[in-house]
């Protein structure tokens, strides 16, 4: 960024006051100063996936600012943001996680509010907003198995059915103990079930495992009959491989994926244009073609049907930002 445009940004920047958002009050200007800060960093704790990258291409295209994304699981995602912040050198402008791990962040106050965006009108009536978190998509997570080792009369039909103990031994698990996919299904399924629930499936000794990408293709490669909870959309990035989705009969568990503002973005302006855009028709439309729950109004009839049935299954809960920690720490009391 030359010395004129670095002017230009920090003027508007000014005219709205210090605070760490830095709003430009007229969009306009909003997208003059994002063109000119020149780039913007988004931290994505919903790893190896293809459609950020292409969300980010759709929108290098439309503004000409390029976006680095750098992928972390969501514990060491926030990790980094506590240290980035607690040191006064924050690299990242968005973040993009699950929306407990980022209730957390906001409350260390590593978090900036993002202010009036365009686009907000378009959000789904039936979700939370809290000025911090912005909904981008839901995903759904099930069972995932192994067509080969487990035919279908003895797959698992629902949650309950894991504890079966023709499976102790057998089930591949993203860890409980950690933010991400696993501790999502525990939350939830504790409050849906119990605790006696979880003794036992503790009992079926689940191997834990952090490499949520590897996970599926370890079940692929017949390493374990069964991966938990399973992101019901990798089905498309696993077409041809021995392996399938089922949604237990008591539904889905999901998470739902937000975007924030970090406090003292050093591009915020491209931040909040970037926040903009992951909600316009063409980006929500990624996520719905790669089979999740896109949070604007207006998309149903533009679902494709192969993916029809992953999008609108039914739902069994998600976690409660408000209870994360003590989730955590009961996962790791049973799961030993």
């Amino acid at each position: 960024m030359n010395w004129a445009n670095r002017l230009s940004a920090a003027i508007v920047a000014i005219a709205i006051g210090t605070s760490a958002s830095a709003q430009a009050a007229d969009w306009n200007e909003v997208v003059k100063a994002a063109k000119a800060e020149g780039k913007v960093t988004l931290y994505s704790g919903h790893v190896g996936v293809p459609y950020h990258p292409e969300v980010a291409k759709m929108f290098e295209a439309k503004y000409g600012i390029p976006v680095e994304i750098l992928d972390l699981r969501a514990s060491d995602l926030a990790e980094r943001v506590r240290t980035e912040k607690a040191t006064g050198r924050v690299s990242a402008d968005v973040i993009l996680n699950g929306a407990g791990a980022l209730w957390l962040l906001k409350n260390q106050e590593a978090l900036a509010p993002y202010g009036e965006l365009p686009a907000l009108g378009k959000l789904r009536g039936d979700l939370e907003l809290d000025g911090t978190r912005l909904p981008i998509y839901i995903q759904g997570y099930g069972i995932a198995v192994n067509t080969k080792l487990v035919p279908e009369k003895d797959r698992p039909k629902s949650w309950k059915d894991l504890l079966d103990p023709k499976w102790q031994g057998k089930i591949l698990s993203d860890d409980m103990r950690a933010l991400g996919g696993g501790s999502t299904m525990f939350a939830t399924t504790y409050a849906k079930f119990g605790r006696e629930f979880h003794e036992k499936l503790a009992a079926q000794k689940p191997q834990f495992s952090r490499s949520v990408r590897e996970n599926a293709r370890r079940v692929a490669r017949g390493e374990f009959p069964i991966y938990i909870p399973f992101s019901l959309p990798d089905q498309l990035l696993n077409k041809g491989l021995p392996i399938v989705g089922i949604t237990p009969i008591e539904g889905d568990v999901y998470a739902q994926f937000d975007l924030a503002l970090t406090n003292n973005a050093p591009h915020p302006n491209a931040a909040r244009l970037l926040m903009d855009f992951f909600l316009s028709d063409e980006a929500q439309l990624v996520y719905v073609r790669s089979a999740r729950v896109p949070t604007v109004k207006g998309l149903d009839d533009k679902i494709p049907a192969d993916v029809k049935d992953i999008v609108k299954a039914k739902l069994l809960g998600t976690s409660n930002p408000a209870t994360i920690n003590a989730d955590l720490k009961l996962a790791t009391e049973i799961y030993k």
